[in-house]
């Protein structure tokens, strides 16, 4: 594939014959981390659109669009940029992130050379160092991805056959960004496969990918808090800072969804994922992740026979109807609660916004350096009881279970 930067956007288009498979596109244009990330319109794109439900009169408008526009893949080839950069998609290998960073890549099978994997010290009944205490299948845009979801599906499916079962700490869920990825992993038979290991559907939202993720068994907590206890976490996230997920995770990695399923049934960010030994079979037979990893020709065959279009329709179609029949009860203005223990009218609104508005004398708040994010700035994880935040809520007679988390 080839990047080519203009000053504000990176626009990848292909050099090879088919490209990089939409779905990926999709996750890639979206997680890339530029200002913006935009891939070449071809047959693949028109073939999703198709899939996911979308009206052929849009289908056919967006094909001649994009060959009108000089947007269609063959045309963006004569493209003038200020620099091209080439980058072979054959290099591509499994790869996580972190910790503490979304830019801080590690292939997995350098995770011993930089210091992550290690001996692991096992002692009956008690969580290892580097315990994985959240392994969390979210985001809504990696679980949108149908050839992700399907890869957790059937590595999940391999692990059950195989006997393997996740560690007990192991606090696992999954939250698809859509009702249609359930669908579909219903129609695969592949959602009772990822259940069995503890991925059962927890919600339709953000939840650990925005620290919201809820409590711990508190034996659990009790043991990281009295051991000191080096416990991480590992999503299909795209921010993993020190804090966001849960604050008894005191680091966290990224990782693709299959990836999270391997590592719930590891147990620990010690684990050497391509190298060590996930368990053993009924058959005695040690078992590895190259055991339970589908080929990409399994996974594009149960895309190819479980995700369809009805699926989309099903779900998005009364979706758009109700939002159109609840269009004209929208009110033009919020309405204030003045007790609300979530958000209320700010006090400035009255004094220095009630006058003339104006950009003179603004000023800079913060002049922050690099690497500094909106979760150093204001945190978006639980609120714990005995943080001043929980104080608060606690004063304002709501019980523990409620205080939800900073974001919300």
């Amino acid at each position: 594939v080839v990047v080519a930067h203009t000053r504000h956007c990176s626009i990848l288009r292909r050099t090879d014959i088919e490209g990089a498979k939409l779905a990926n596109r999709i996750a890639i244009a979206d997680e890339f981390g530029a200002t913006a990330a935009m891939f070449y319109i071809d047959e693949q794109t028109i073939r999703y659109l198709k899939l996911t439900g979308r009206d052929d009169a849009l289908v056919k408008l967006v094909e001649t669009y994009a060959k009108q526009a000089g947007l269609w893949a063959d045309t963006l080839t004569h493209a003038q940029y200020e620099r091209v950069l080439r980058f072979d998609l054959s290099s591509v290998t499994r790869n996580i992130a972190g910790p503490s960073n979304p830019h801080r890549r590690v292939p997995t099978t350098e995770l011993a050379a930089r210091g992550i994997s290690g001996k692991v010290e096992n002692e009956p009944g008690k969580m290892p160092d580097g315990a994985v205490i959240i392994a969390a299948i979210t985001s809504c845009t990696n679980t949108n991805n149908p050839r992700n979801m399907i890869a957790a599906g059937l590595l999940a499916r391999n692990a059950n056959r195989l006997g393997l079962v996740r560690k007990p700490w192991v606090k696992s869920s999954l939250a698809p960004g859509s009702k249609a990825v359930t669908l579909y992993l219903e129609e695969a038979g592949l959602l009772p496969e990822l259940e069995k290991l503890g991925f059962g559907v927890v919600a339709y939202a953000c939840t650990s990918c925005n620290g919201m993720s809820g409590a711990l068994d508190p034996k659990i907590q009790q043991e990281i808090v009295e051991r000191d206890l080096y416990a991480t976490a590992v999503l299909s996230g795209n921010r993993n800072f020190d804090g966001r997920i849960h604050p008894y995770a005191k680091q966290a990695f990224l990782a693709s969804p299959p990836l999270v399923v391997a590592y719930a049934i590891a147990g620990t960010i010690r684990f050497d994922i391509e190298k060590d030994v996930l368990g053993v079979d009924r058959d005695g037979k040690p078992v590895t992740l190259k055991d339970l990893w589908p080929t990409d020709e399994e996974i594009d065959a149960v895309v190819a026979s479980s995700v369809k279009p009805e699926q989309f329709r099903r779900v998005y179609e009364p979706m758009f109807a109700l939002a159109a029949q609840r269009a004209g009860q929208a009110q033009p203005l919020y309405a204030w609660r003045p007790q609300s223990t979530y958000i209320r009218r700010p006090p400035y609104w009255e004094g220095a916004l009630a006058g003339e508005r104006t950009l003179k004398g603004m000023r800079a708040l913060a002049v922050l350096g690099d690497n500094i994010t909106t979760d150093h700035i204001s945190p978006s994880n639980a609120i714990m009881r005995m943080s001043a935040a929980g104080e608060y809520l606690e004063k304002m007679g709501l019980p523990e279970e409620d205080f939800n988390s900073y974001a919300t």
